[in-house]
């Protein structure tokens, strides 16, 4: 099953050929101009760095404003409470109108961008995002209960996919040089923004005299990120104007060149693998912010303004980090090392603050670091894994894995609290130590089959990786020109269904288990 090309990638001159003599070319130059025609996202990894440093740039941006504003609401929790009058049950109702819906829509977004492209796919989503920022402000505005929750389910499409989109991109253009350099800022700047959001929402209320006014400014960031967006259109409108062909010649493409539903069940059992240390790392790490605060309040005795102090060390390292271990891995490797890393930390961590009392910043350190060298390491290795019209979706599936783990184990936490003697956190830490054992145990296994059956791709320096790189992209270019899918040569395999199969039945276990205790009240998403 397939769908057509769109105009994105088909946009080419249609009456001027322009034509290059073959011999001034070298067999790469040829498998770059070809793979432009084609349409295929493959040839964007050997663009001219000019190119790809403006692609960088505007993409690094394309989340900005839905950064902010999502971390922006958390802060204003207390004002948003006083002004609408309602709850902590209905502002949970509004928390998780974000949450919940984001299993669905990166996979969406996913499968938009490797379909359709990415200035199509980025420029609608941005538009969702922008226009729930600005129902959220009007909301607040008139006092809206309804009208918020309308704004944030509409935002909350939005800002699932446009990070699942910005990583997709990102890993399409530099897939084969300086993958992890380009993920490591991007985790950077998104922790920064979200740092931001919470940072300054309650002080610009104060200052301005207005409670609405963080959503304004969050609305601003959101058109900030389009005209981004809209540089970025204009860089691959101009890329793919380099090269173009008649309109015969498009005619044939677009008969060929097809998107196949059936490929995903093709995805490496290493693929599965990360998603499965995903699901089970991104549940801990954003079950434990959720939770962080109130944890040192009990557990260490301190006041609640301490307590936030405190526990907001959790999320300093990745912020200068990230584009550090990008750098590192770009030149050396070490992805699995890094990752294997991040688990001791998790570890660490969860002993520390589950069983000591020694200073809960040395704990929340350790989860930060923890945090900064887990997801660069699974994200950039995905983008090594995946062929690059099918990174967008792989990277979709990543993301509804990191919702799913998330949205199931908010739950289970809740549920244990309520059964553990004076709601105390000593089993919920027990959870996640096991979480985290179990994840150290896969990573191992992940390093091994990598090591096996991937000529140790991902622990490879630069010099051996670039060149593994650029076969695969070559024979992806390669497939493209004749119209044919990267998995074209690969029959369904069986374990592939299964694995799908297990995904959607975690799926449906966190709408159930939402849906479920949301009815009875007993814990909020």
């Amino acid at each position: 099953m397939g769908t057509d090309l769109s105009d994105e990638k088909t946009e080419y001159d249609n009456h001027h050929l322009q034509t290059i003599p073959v011999e001034t070319l070298t067999d790469e130059e040829e498998d770059d101009q070809k793979g432009l025609q084609t349409g295929s996202d493959a040839a964007f990894a050997n663009a001219p760095w000019q190119y790809k440093a403006i692609a960088l740039g505007t993409a690094l941006l394309l989340p900005l404003g839905s950064h902010f504003s999502q971390s922006a609401l958390g802060a204003m929790k207390k004002p948003i409470k006083a002004n609408l009058g309602i709850d902590n049950t209905r502002y949970g109702v509004l928390s998780s109108s974000v949450s919940i819906i984001n299993t669905v829509f990166p996979i969406a977004g996913g499968l938009f961008i490797d379909m359709f492209g990415s200035v199509w796919g980025t420029l609608a989503v941005n538009v969702l995002v922008i226009i729930g920022s600005l129902l959220t402000a009007i909301a607040g505005k008139y006092t809206s209960f309804p009208l918020m929750i309308v704004g944030r389910v509409i935002f909350g499409i939005g800002s699932g996919l446009i990070v699942t989109m910005q990583e997709s991109l990102l890993s399409k253009w530099f897939r084969t040089k300086h993958l992890a350099i380009a993920i490591g800022l991007q985790l950077s700047i998104s922790r920064l923004a979200t740092f931001l959001g919470t940072l300054v929402a309650n002080p610009i209320a104060e200052r301005t005299g207005d409670w609405v006014w963080p959503f304004w400014l969050s609305f601003i960031l959101c058109a900030f990120s389009i005209a981004m967006n809209i540089i970025y259109a204009l860089v691959v409108k101009k890329l793919r104007g380099q090269y173009t062909v008649t309109q015969s010649e498009i005619d044939k493409l677009k008969a060929k060149k097809t998107f196949k539903w059936r490929s995903i069940f093709k995805f490496p059992a290493i693929y599965w693998l990360i998603i499965l240390i995903e699901f089970l790392y991104a549940a801990v790490w954003s079950s434990f912010q959720t939770i962080s605060t109130e944890f040192v309040t009990m557990h260490f005795h301190t006041t609640s303004s301490l307590a936030g102090y405190q526990a907001s060390a959790s999320q300093t390292v990745p912020i200068v980090a990230t584009p550090l271990l990008g750098i590192v891995m770009d030149m050396f490797g070490f992805r699995i090392i890094i990752l294997l890393i991040s688990s001791i930390f998790l570890i660490l961590s969860s002993v520390l603050l589950g069983w000591t009392y020694v200073s809960a910043v040395v704990g929340m350190v350790f989860y930060s670091i923890s945090l900064a060298f887990g997801p660069i390491a699974m994200i950039t290795s995905i983008g090594m894994l995946l062929p690059s019209d099918y990174i967008g979706t792989g990277l979709g599936i990543y993301k509804s894995s990191n919702n799913i783990g998330t949205t199931i184990l908010d739950i289970v936490v809740g549920v244990v609290q309520d059964n553990t003697a004076n709601q105390a956190y000593s089993g919920v830490m027990i959870v996640f130590l096991c979480l985290a054992a179990i994840g150290f145990v896969l990573i191992c296994i992940l390093w091994l089959v990598q090591r096996i059956w991937y000529e140790n791709a991902l622990e490879a320096s630069r010099k051996k990786r670039e060149a593994y790189m650029k076969e695969v992209n070559a024979r992806e270019l390669r497939l493209a020109q004749s119209g044919e899918d990267a998995y074209a040569d690969q029959k369904l395999p069986r374990m592939g269904i299964i694995y799908v199969s297990i995904f959607g039945a975690a799926f449906l276990v966190a709408w159930v288990l939402f849906f479920v205790y949301a009815a009875n009240g007993k814990t909020s998403a």
